[in-house]
């Protein structure tokens, strides 16, 4: 059976008809009108102008959820870029009046993260659009910039923008903290803890920024009774340091030191 388009869409229209007529539209650019029906008044007609085939922009989104989980937002991701472009030449001019006053690891850090946000904002540009072939090259040979400060070798295209999602998916965890981190570290990966008896700070110390992502919660059978926090002796408080369920059964087999056969029986 031929399908023909239905333009504009109605309520009436068939969902196969739908989904032909957007499809085919979408494809060549042209405008697609939808009929909406308001009870009480006229209808109206939304004139809606794809900018391309909606199969293909669906799969290219899956591409970047697939890729970067954490989606990240391209105007983000170069503003960020902008910020570490500026201090890494702001330390390379510094360096070039005063020899020596550079922290030369603070400065590759600034090169380094400059460079991957650069990278993933244009692999995400390249993903969405399967068509420019600039992005993804661009891409590539920022990726590599990249893997030439880490030591290693420059690799082909396709290859270079996979160890870039696996290294910005590291530097997620390990890399870092940015100025405004949610963690509240200000950049230093380091907050204050405070602990609170009546309402009254008791003890604060220094930790590890969570950057924002709070931690899973203590099971009510750990020694913290599920506060997350522990006391010394002197009474002193302190934070627990997790809960691991030991299983008996665990590796018997494999461990050299467990007793043999003839020995259990």
């Amino acid at each position: 059976m031929t399908v023909f388009t239905t333009n504009p869409i109605t309520r009436d229209t068939a969902d196969h008809q739908v989904a032909h007529t957007v499809r085919t539209l979408a494809a060549h650019h042209e405008p697609l009108n939808v009929v909406l029906d308001r009870p009480g008044a006229a209808p109206t007609v939304v004139h809606y102008y794809p900018q391309g085939d909606p199969v293909t922009e669906a799969i290219a989104c899956a591409a970047v959820r697939h890729a970067y989980p954490d989606t990240p937002s391209v105007g983000r991701l170069m503003s960020d870029y902008a910020i570490e472009y500026h201090q890494w030449q702001q330390a390379v001019a510094a360096e070039r009046r005063q020899p020596g006053t550079v922290d030369p690891d603070r400065s590759r850090q600034h090169e380094y993260t400059a460079l991957l946000f650069r990278a993933v904002a244009l692999d995400i540009v390249a993903l969405q659009s399967p068509s420019d072939i600039h992005s993804a090259v661009q891409c590539a040979q920022a990726a590599n910039d990249l893997r030439r400060l880490d030591g290693i070798g420059a690799a082909e295209q396709e290859t270079a923008r996979v160890w870039l999602r696996a290294t910005y998916s590291t530097w997620l965890t390990e890399g870092s903290h940015a100025w405004d981190c949610p963690g509240g570290c200000g950049g230093l990966g380091i907050v204050m803890t405070y602990d609170y008896e009546d309402g009254v700070a008791v003890h604060q110390e220094p930790d590890q920024c969570d950057r924002g992502i709070p931690a899973e919660p203590h099971p009510d059978g750990c020694i913290c009774g599920g506060t997350g926090q522990v006391r010394e002796d002197t009474g002193a408080p302190f934070a627990c340091l997790g809960y691991i369920e030991a299983d008996p059964g665990a590796g018997a087999e494999d461990d050299p030191w467990a007793p043999g056969p003839a020995s259990r029986a």
